[in-house]
């Protein structure tokens, strides 16, 4: 009699079974790869009982059939209204790095960069790569770390200012079904200070499934501003996660902007390791129909005087949800630390919902530390009042929201980015209230 396996033993098995069929192909790190499938039996995948994935499902993902990555050609045309002006970019198309999409031509003497797949194959050459992501994390790590297979490995030396921003486009092409499971690895050498833009876009239609670890180490007075748009299709899934690693004096700046996918996860977690590092996490969701975006953050205090504060904000309309879970934690002897949080959610329309879970764990007492969460809608009072002034009732709504989420997008330095990000936001609330029109007609 054959023994029935469950819908979890199933799944664990069908990515497993993919791993040991891509097993002689996928590129070095043999043994970080063996270490993660083992993690990866003893774990599983998570679900709606593990505490931290508790309000996301990925049940249909684990039951979804995906493509292998292959190469595809992708008109340059297509693509350029997605990119930055004066911008270093750097494509992959469907999981596969396109030197013809790429402009990195600027790296020569100044910055290191490579593919990860030849960064792997090359590794009995060098030092052995020290991951800093941790594996044992519930979620897709481990799935990741055994599937990897392509990503970007970025090196800035010591006392190197990168003018222009770095931009990293992950493109899904039309009517493509690939899974893909992506490693970036970005190092920043001491008193050296950069921009990377990490853009996620579909051209035309596609329904795919893109995992990606993203793994940063700062380092003695080094400073990186990373922004991230995903704008992936409405029938596709994004998860990512995010470990940085900050030194003395080191500063970090994230802000990350979620508005595709049918199901989409960013979760990072920031170490604070040295003193005087200081962290601005902050995000935004556009959601609408049934989508479903998931924040998630955790920042660790390992040493004193190291300041954080985090800002998530929530746009949300039909169906859709929201999820804010952050955490903050203070280490023992972890004096003189400030922490601050807050999570604020705008209602749309009433079937939408946001979910919101701040937590503290403190373990110091000369600290400075707060969160708080707040759901609404639009003001009316305020509605009227534009109205009575000869706003027409579409503008008005778009002038509402424009100012809810003002205070995340000015604060960007790079103004190509804000333009960029701006013009974005203004598209989104367009279609959003044309639709609402539409329907009402």
């Amino acid at each position: 009699m054959q023994s029935v396996q469950s819908p979890k033993d199933h799944n664990i098995s069908s990515f497993l079974a993919r791993y040991n069929a891509r097993r002689d192909e996928l590129p070095g790190a043999r043994n970080l790869r063996e270490k993660a499938v083992k993690v990866f039996q003893d774990i599983g995948l998570p679900s709606r009982k593990t505490e931290t994935w508790k309000y996301s499902d990925l049940r249909h993902l684990y039951l979804s059939d995906f493509d292998l990555p292959t190469v595809r050609k992708v008109n340059s045309e297509l693509l350029a209204p997605f990119i930055l002006e004066g911008a270093n970019v750097i494509v992959f198309v469907d999981g596969i790095f396109s030197s013809a999409l790429s402009k990195n031509d600027w790296i020569e003497g100044r910055t290191e960069f490579q593919t990860l797949s030849n960064f792997l194959k090359a590794e009995n050459k060098r030092d052995p790569w020290y991951s800093i992501a941790d594996i044992k994390r519930a979620g897709l790590t481990a799935l990741n770390t055994f599937l990897m297979h392509d990503g970007m490995v970025l090196q800035i030396p010591a006392n190197v200012t990168i003018k222009n921003p770095i931009q990293v486009i992950f493109l899904n092409s039309e009517n493509s079904s690939v899974e893909t499971h992506l490693r970036n690895l970005i190092a920043i050498g001491e008193n050296s200070t950069s921009t990377i833009m990490q853009s996620y876009i579909t051209l035309g239609t596609s329904t795919s499934f893109c995992n990606v670890v993203t793994e940063v180490s700062l380092a003695k007075g080094a400073n990186l501003r990373q922004v991230i748009l995903q704008d992936l299709g409405e029938t596709n899934w994004n998860i990512g996660q995010t470990t940085v690693q900050l030194e003395e004096n080191a500063h970090f700046d994230n802000f990350v902007l979620s508005s595709g996918a049918r199901k989409a996860r960013s979760e990072i977690c920031v170490k604070l390791n040295g003193k005087e590092a200081n962290c601005s996490l902050k995000g935004l969701a556009l959601v609408r129909g049934n989508q479903h975006c998931d924040n998630t953050t955790e920042v660790i205090h390992n040493t004193s005087n190291c300041r954080s504060s985090q800002l998530y904000k929530n746009v949300l309309d039909n169906k859709s949800r929201t999820v804010f879970q952050g955490r903050i934690f203070v280490a023992p002897d972890s004096q003189k630390t400030e922490a601050f949080q807050m999570s604020r959610n705008l209602l749309l329309s009433r079937g939408a919902q946001a979910d919101s879970k701040p937590e503290l764990i403190i373990h110091a007492d000369d600290v400075k530390c707060s969160h708080g969460a707040a759901v609404g809608d639009l003001d009316q009072n305020a509605l009227f009042y534009l109205k009575s002034r000869g706003i027409d009732p579409q503008t008005a709504h778009i002038m509402m929201v424009e100012a809810f989420v003002s205070d995340l997008i000015e604060p960007l330095c790079d103004d190509e980015i804000k333009t960029h990000l701006e013009d974005f936001i203004t598209s989104w609330l367009l279609n959003v209230e044309t639709e609402k029109m539409q329907g009402v007609a």
